[in-house]
């Protein structure tokens, strides 16, 4: 019996907002090797942490983050 591997994550982008069981993930800045996010769930100052893309994404995987819409990043756009 063949087990189903999930379904890749799409690429990390500034602007993102993930849902995850624990709470919510935003990506604020994405470089060559490391990413700046924000970890929160009800916060309203909540500090920009840096990581490694890969780990960003092995977390995201681990915890089967949802990618939601921004609305916060789609208003400063705007």
């Amino acid at each position: 019996m063949k087990k189903k591997t999930p379904a890749p994550l799409p690429p990390l982008a500034k602007g993102q907002l993930w849902k995850t069981e624990k709470g919510h993930v935003e990506i604020m800045e994405v470089g060559k090797t490391l990413a700046h996010y924000r970890l929160f769930q009800q916060q309203k100052r909540v500090p920009t942490s840096l990581g490694r893309i890969q780990m960003v994404q092995d977390f995201l995987r681990d915890n089967q983050a949802k990618l939601v819409k921004n609305d916060r990043h789609a208003k400063a756009k705007g």
